[in-house]
């Protein structure tokens, strides 16, 4: 998409609620034996830039029409952000595993959107599978998230992608993803289902591509009205325009369905929507500058839902 989110989650907008997962037990093993000492010196005879610590911190600008519930954070939404991620990577051949954790906190404009801190904490592991292909694997843990079917969401997930070069110009890829969730309704329900996907990116030359992208998700739940389906298809294209600076437009079109949502005249919500965007972006060194700008056309057999409007992102970003 051309107006990146703080992460592959959404910032929502309830209030915070401060958890312990064990999920973060298994990070802190998982780094200590990559930090142990003897690690460290057997990863520095196999390769001695393998070994890497990185800090990523962003600021980030939303600017966006609020018309419709508060819950609903595809329209709503004026905010500003701070994003710190930490991270670790160990490479040996092929093979590299990073373990990170992204903790954003978001200030919400209006005053009847609550303040929120939000936290995805990531470990993958890639495989290169000979010369053309590789393999990642992946587990998430994320707290306090925005979900198409829910506003404050705790979830487990875990997926694999294949990407497999065809030649110096085409590359696809495949994945697959299985989710986990609780939801902080009333009956602390819950959710599963998976999550597919594909994209074909076609590459012109230095920072030139364009890409195709699909995918298809859905979540079953006891509780109705947690129950959704989706799929998504976009396209876009980005090209240098100067040194370090690139544009990137882009088009997306989606469909959700929320079969347990019934409507007083009969049937089910159901949104269609279309979102024509753009992108330009600056990254000088270590620091990267993005404006970018989308317009959100959304048609829903929901009246509440049933509207349109604007989104504008600036981002600063530094990572050391």
């Amino acid at each position: 998409m051309a107006i990146p989110p703080l992460s592959s989650k959404q910032v929502g907008a309830e209030t915070m609620k401060i958890r312990i997962s064990p999920y973060h037990g298994v990070m802190a093993a998982v780094a200590a034996l990559a930090l142990a000492p003897g690690a460290q010196a057997g990863q520095a005879a196999a390769d001695a830039s393998g070994f890497n610590l990185a800090l990523d911190v962003t600021g980030r600008l939303v600017l966006a029409e609020t018309q419709g519930p508060v819950d609903d954070d595809i329209v709503d939404g004026s905010l500003v952000a701070l994003r710190v991620t930490p991270s670790v990577s160990l490479k040996r051949g092929d093979t590299v595993l990073t373990v990170s954790n992204a903790t954003t906190r978001a200030e919400y404009f209006a005053e009847t959107r609550s303040d929120r801190w939000q936290n995805n904490a990531r470990v993958t592991a890639d495989f290169g599978l000979g010369t053309a292909t590789r393999l990642q694997l992946m587990g998430e843990r994320s707290d306090n998230i925005l979900t198409a079917e829910s506003s404050l969401v705790d979830e487990w997930e875990f997926g694999a992608e294949v990407q497999h070069v065809l030649d110096g110009a085409n590359r696809v890829a495949l994945g697959a993803r299985w989710r986990e969730r609780r939801y902080d309704d009333a009956g602390r329900s819950s959710g599963q289902g998976p999550r597919v996907e594909a994209e074909y990116r076609r590459r012109f030359g230095p920072n030139h591509y364009a890409y195709l992208r699909g995918r298809y998700e859905e979540i079953s739940s006891a509780n109705d009205r947690r129950d959704v389906q989706r799929r998504f298809i976009s396209a876009s294209y980005q090209r240098p325009i100067a040194k370090d600076v690139r544009v990137r437009p882009g088009l997306a079109w989606y469909r959700q369905e929320f079969s347990g949502r019934t409507l007083a005249g009969g049937g089910f919500r159901r949104d269609t929507v279309w979102s024509p965007e753009i992108d330009l972006s600056y990254s000088p060194g270590p620091w990267r500058f993005s404006l970018g700008g989308r317009y959100i056309a959304r048609h829903s057999t929901d009246p509440d839902f049933d509207r349109s409007g604007y989104r504008i992102a600036m981002e600063i970003s530094h990572v050391f």
